[in-house]
């Protein structure tokens, strides 16, 4: 039966049938002269090898405890692996047994995967030389994408790319799926294989990495032999372990996994990511289909970049779709002006178009930016210090207590957790999250005839004698909790962050309306900061929770 226990539990119990068999065999354990003959390896500690005490192994990886076992091996002198010397403890070096642990490459061991150095023990004694062939193995490896023009036909260059591709043993295609292999509990991958051959060594950077281990950045080449399955995956059987990665003949369908802004601001990139972005054929949304030249795909195929510089028209489909060869895939409510409470634009008497300001000051600027976004709202402060009663944006629907309109275009259902207050953010350095600036934002929104409903960016005081704030999360952040600077972003704050709406559907939150919304910068504390913001696009849009 093949089992394998704690580490230190079989160190314990091997030493102790080393020490049993050295006091009967005291007599000449360590003085042996004949000819030495190493016969297995058993592995005494591992990270890298999934072992049984039952079996004799022919390779591990560097930092791995081993016994070397054998005859004629008391009194040994030296031994080597990979032609290099390694210390052992010579009072627990019997006539059958010698433990040594493999060093690892961060304290200067050598492979032979980059190494000229051969790939054997070698043990010496008085009697002579025991030689034994054994693999010290690289890092596991990783197949990561493959780089190929579609449709892949037979003799078409395919290129892998990957970490610690080397040592490979056997190459194949195979018709299992990716699916499949994840199911299955055996080591051995089935299915019709097609042999790989003559691969090529593109790249082989081997070096020390942030986490202080050493990679080897691979990619390597071959010509496509013939495949008669459009799919399944390519397979590297490696010296420390196999590798696989799912294959097509022809693209797969895309997939959208997320988009950085429902509603980009003109100059601002907008990241579309997902999967089998491959041969991108166009980006569409709106009434707006952008070509090729217009965005760009990055190597993994996993991003597509797009400079935003063109608006959908009002009305057009609020969708963005992307196409390949091997199918589109869509995201709905992408610039979906149904969502948007005031863009902050004026109509040529230079009244406010959608919303009307409260003009309550110390009341933001508001700059027409010379671009298809028009006007935006700004806070300009170069030094704020304590005050209750900052800069602000402060809009509601009008005077008659109206409730902004909301999007129909949010499922009834949906989550106050899951619908947003969203809006376009410009921050050029300002002194919030820079660990010292006690300044934060205040949220407020005012239902239809009710109360103020106030948030203050889960502001609080760690410290207040030495005027140490913390925040529940990022001032300004966006979805992901970070807070970019220097660029346009989107800004969201879930309405289940205020009273009159936690808790409620979206059916609800429509029911409850909204006349008034504040934001507002605030400084409870006594560190002074630069205050440098620009809005626009104000919404409540809907994000589902994953």
């Amino acid at each position: 039966m093949k089992y394998k226990i704690n580490s230190k539990s079989l160190l314990v119990l091997f030493l102790m049938g080393v020490i049993s068999f050295s006091f009967m065999a005291c007599s000449d354990s360590n003085s042996s002269g004949g000819q030495p003959e190493i016969t297995g390896v058993k592995i005494l500690s591992s990270d890298t090898l999934n072992y049984s005490y039952d079996e004799y192994y022919t390779k591990a990886g560097p930092g791995t405890m081993i016994a070397i076992e054998g005859k004629n091996l008391g009194g040994a002198l030296k031994v080597f692996i990979n032609n290099q010397e390694l210390t052992f403890n010579t009072t627990m070096n019997t006539d059958h047994s010698i433990i040594v642990s493999i060093p690892t490459e961060e304290k200067g061991f050598k492979l032979s995967a980059f190494e000229d150095v051969p790939d054997e023990i070698r043990v010496e004694t008085r009697g002579g030389v025991a030689t034994y062939e054994f693999k010290v193995t690289a890092p596991g490896p990783q197949l990561q994408r493959i780089q190929a023009e579609y449709p892949r036909v037979t003799g078409d260059e395919i290129i892998l790319h990957g970490l610690n591709l080397v040592d490979i043993e056997d190459a194949y295609f195979s018709d299992v799926t990716v699916e499949e292999l994840a199911e299955s509990e055996s080591k051995e991958i089935g299915g019709n294989h097609v042999a790989i051959s003559n691969i090529e060594t593109v790249l082989m950077d081997h070096h020390l990495a942030s986490n202080n281990s050493y990679v080897t950045t691979s990619i390597l080449k071959f010509a496509m032999p013939e495949v008669p399955y459009q799919s399944g995956v390519i397979v590297l059987e490696c010296a420390a372990g196999t590798t696989y990665i799912a294959y097509y003949k022809v693209p797969g369908q895309p997939t959208i996994t997320s988009i950085s802004s429902d509603m980009p601001q003109i100059g601002e990139d907008l990241i579309i990511k997902g999967t089998e972005f491959v041969q991108v054929e166009s980006v569409k949304y709106g009434d707006v289909t952008l070509t090729e030249d217009e965005f760009e795909v990055n190597e993994e195929q996993t991003q597509i970049t797009v400079p935003f510089a063109k608006k959908p028209s009002a009305g057009s489909e609020a969708k963005l779709t992307v196409t390949t060869p091997g199918g589109t895939v869509s995201v709905d409510r992408f610039y979906d002006y149904s969502t948007i409470l005031t863009t902050f634009n004026k109509d040529d008497a230079g009244n406010f178009i959608d919303a009307t300001n409260n003009g309550w000051g110390p009341d933001a600027q508001f700059i027409d930016g010379g671009d298809a976004d028009g006007v935006y709202a700004y806070w300009n402060i170069p030094s704020e210090g304590t005050q209750w009663w900052g800069t602000m944006v402060y809009f509601r629907k009008d005077w008659n207590g109206n409730s902004f309109p909301l999007s129909d275009n949010i499922p009834d259902t949906a989550t106050a957790d899951e619908v947003y207050f969203a809006i376009n953010v410009y921050n050029d350095g300002s002194d919030y999250n820079n660990g010292a600036f006690t300044g934060y934002v205040r949220y407020m929104f005012q239902p239809i005839g009710d109360k103020e409903n106030q948030y203050d960016n889960g502001f609080a005081w760690a410290d207040y004698d030495n005027q140490i704030p913390s925040f529940a999360r990022p001032v300004l952040a966006d979805i992901n909790n970070e807070a970019p600077v220097g660029r346009w972003y989107r800004h969201v704050l879930p309405l289940s962050s205020f009273d009159c709406y936690w808790g409620k559907t979206y059916a609800e939150i429509k029911a409850t309306g909204l006349n008034q919304f504040r934001i507002q910068s605030l400084n409870q504390g006594t560190p002074s900061g630069k205050i440098n913001v620009k809005f626009d696009n104000a919404r409540v849009i809907y994000i589902p929770s994953k």
